[in-house]
């Protein structure tokens, strides 16, 4: 081999490897790194989202009222999609710990399941409105906050869904009693 072509191949390589160099700095820079607000608010949004389709599962299964069932079947649909886009969130901040149901939530979840009719519906619906009082309160923390504009972004526009929600609910809870 000659030795022109061998320096021509030592500097494609180089050029090849420091290509590869610059494409992973550039990646880095796209992590975003959210602070410790935004991280409990992503973690415990979407932790409460995952509980909340896991429970309403149940009342669908568990009660005989039928606006309890609506609702549940309500809940399913919009806390299914909030939990992609909290995972979504979760994954653009560099957030890399995947999500389980506390011990809390669990717990909750497994004193709905063996109660049926009137008395799950209260409890189901007692659970929403106690979660969804908690959440609120969560979402206003972050939307205050403002250090991560992203993350107070989203709060800023899940909140009235939010609170819808806790509406509807206190109002079915006024018909169980």
């Amino acid at each position: 081999m000659s030795r022109s072509t061998y320096l021509f191949i030592c500097l494609a390589f180089l050029a090849a490897l420091q290509a590869c160099q610059s494409n992973r700095q550039a990646n880095s820079y796209n992590n975003k790194q959210a602070d410790d607000n935004a991280v409990n608010f992503i973690k415990n949004g979407e932790e409460s989202s995952i509980a909340s389709v896991k429970a309403s599962g149940l009342a669908i299964a568990n009660s005989k009222n039928q606006r309890v069932i609506q609702f549940a079947k309500l809940m399913i649909d919009d806390y299914t999609m909030l939990a992609d886009d909290f995972k979504k969130l979760r994954i653009d901040n560099s957030i890399a710990d995947s999500i389980a149901i506390t011990p809390i939530h669990e717990q909750q979840i497994k004193d709905l399941d063996v109660k049926k009719a009137k008395v799950f519906d209260k409890a189901y619906i007692q659970m929403v409105i106690d979660d969804h009082a908690d959440q609120i309160a969560l979402y206003k923390n972050v939307i205050e906050d403002k250090k991560n504009v992203e993350v107070a972004d989203f709060a800023k526009k899940m909140l009235p869904g939010l609170q819808a929600h806790l509406d509807t609910a206190k109002l079915i809870s006024i018909t169980l009693k």
